[in-house]
C-alpha cells in the first residue's frame, strides 16, 4: 500500500499464524510467520502428574524457547500431550522488532489455544 498506509501492518510479525491440529486426544500447534519453515518443535506431556518439555531446534534458530514455553501452556491448558512446531523468519529483522514479532507469537497462540480450549 503506498501513501498513507499504516506503517504498524509493515512490522515484522504482523503475519504471525497458529493452527491448531487435534491429533485423537492430543494437539499439535503449527506457529509460523514471515517465511514458514520448521525452526524448532517441542512436545510438553504429563510424567506422573509432572509436566515435561522435550525440545529440538534446527541449528541456527531460535524459536526453541518459544515452543517450549507454548507447549507447555498448552498442555497444561488442555490436560493432554501438546507438540508446537514454530518456524519464523524475516529478512534482515532488527534487534528491536525481536519483542514486537514474540508479543504477536504469543497473542495469536494465546487466541488459538483459547479457542480450542472453548471447543474441547
Amino acid at each position: 500500500m503506498m501513501g498513507g498506509g499504516s506503517k504498524e501492518a509493515a512490522l515484522p510479525g504482523a503475519d504471525i499464524r497458529v493452527q491448531a491440529i487435534r491429533q485423537g486426544r492430543d494437539w499439535l500447534f503449527l506457529l509460523t510467520g514471515g517465511e514458514a519453515h520448521i525452526g524448532a518443535v517441542s512436545t510438553s506431556w504429563n510424567a506422573a502428574g509432572q509436566w515435561k518439555v522435550a525440545t529440538h531446534a534446527v541449528p541456527g534458530h531460535r524459536e526453541d524457547e518459544l515452543a517450549a514455553a507454548m507447549a507447555l501452556r498448552a498442555s497444561e491448558a488442555l490436560g493432554t500431550t501438546v507438540t508446537v512446531a514454530a518456524g519464523i523468519h524475516y529478512d534482515q529483522l532488527r534487534k528491536e522488532h525481536i519483542p514486537l514479532v514474540v508479543e504477536q507469537a504469543w497473542r495469536q497462540f494465546t487466541a488459538e489455544l483459547d479457542r480450542v480450549c472453548r471447543e474441547v
